[in-house]
């Protein structure tokens, strides 16, 4: 599998959408100079087989929301090749649906989503910490701070939820004021670095909003099922971008198969069998 970024080196280097990294993966980088502008291509190649879900450096724990899997199964009449590659739906509509308006044209007020985008990463940031137990609170307590953050956004104008989303210690120090003696040592730590998670989430979907994907796979032997855009003999292509995945995952299939003409004179033979077996026993049972 082959990995191509193109673009400048804002675009290419950004983290909208990051390359696989180690085992079994090769990135090369190169440069293209043309009427004095530089093109930077970023390329990552690897040879997969199975499930394959990777990681994006070697201090990122969490797997990249494009995992892949490649396999091959023998069958009766020949051997069958099955590739799945995932783009994990970002669930802008279910997180944020204001946010998701303005990416996907609907709504062309650019200003209303962050009141609601401040509230859901606040409110998530708070119920992830109710699952562990050095930071869990009473959950009257909870419910209190997440109807203050509603409230909070509510009263903020533009401008200031604007300068809020670029500052997270704000909008993390405010929030806590008035509850910071009801909440454990560590409470106001480990909710900045959630904040900056899910604020990091969503700047990334922003950034590939102009962002278009071409993906080529070759399959070996004909083509049996795909939901491919074209089809040029062997070789596979879609062309998509961030809409088909805004919110639902996007799953590129395709099946092909490579006919084994032993396998198939085999079949054709046992089949014949089969049928002058049965046709002697019709004939002996009527007799």
């Amino acid at each position: 599998m082959n990995f191509v970024s193109r673009g400048d080196s804002t675009d290419v280097f950004n983290e909208d959408f990051p390359h696989p990294f180690g085992d079994p993966w090769i990135t090369k980088i190169e440069t293209e100079i043309s009427d004095d502008e530089i093109t930077w291509i970023m390329s990552t190649s690897g040879l997969l087989s199975g499930p394959t879900a990777f990681s994006s450096g070697n201090n990122s724990l969490v797997e990249l929301a494009h995992p892949i899997d490649v396999r091959s199964e023998k069958s009766l009449f020949g051997t069958h090749y099955f590739v799945t590659q995932f783009f994990n739906g970002r669930e802008v509509f279910r997180k944020y649906p204001k946010f998701g308006n303005s990416m996907s044209s609907i709504d062309n007020d650019t200003t209303k989503w962050i009141g609601e985008a401040l509230y859901y990463i606040g409110s998530t940031a708070i119920n992830d910490l109710q699952t562990d137990s050095s930071t869990m609170i009473n959950s009257i307590l909870a419910e209190r701070m997440e109807n203050y953050i509603r409230g909070y956004v509510d009263r903020k104008n533009f401008t200031e939820l604007y300068s809020l989303e670029d500052s997270s210690g704000i909008f993390v120090r405010d929030i806590l004021k008035p509850f910071i003696n009801d909440l454990p040592s560590n409470y106001e730590l480990v909710f900045q670095s959630l904040v900056d998670l899910y604020s990091k989430e969503m700047h990334i979907t922003g950034q590939l909003r102009d962002d278009q994907f071409k993906f080529y796979i070759f399959l070996p032997g004909a083509i049996i099922t795909t939901n491919a855009d074209s089809i040029a003999g062997d070789t596979l292509m879609w062309t998509f971008g961030l809409k088909e995945f805004l919110n639902d995952d996007y799953i590129l299939q395709a099946e092909s198969i490579i006919y084994s003409k032993k396998r198939i004179q085999a079949g054709i033979i046992i089949l014949s069998g089969l049928v002058l077996i049965l046709a002697f026993f019709l004939i002996k049972f009527k007799q």
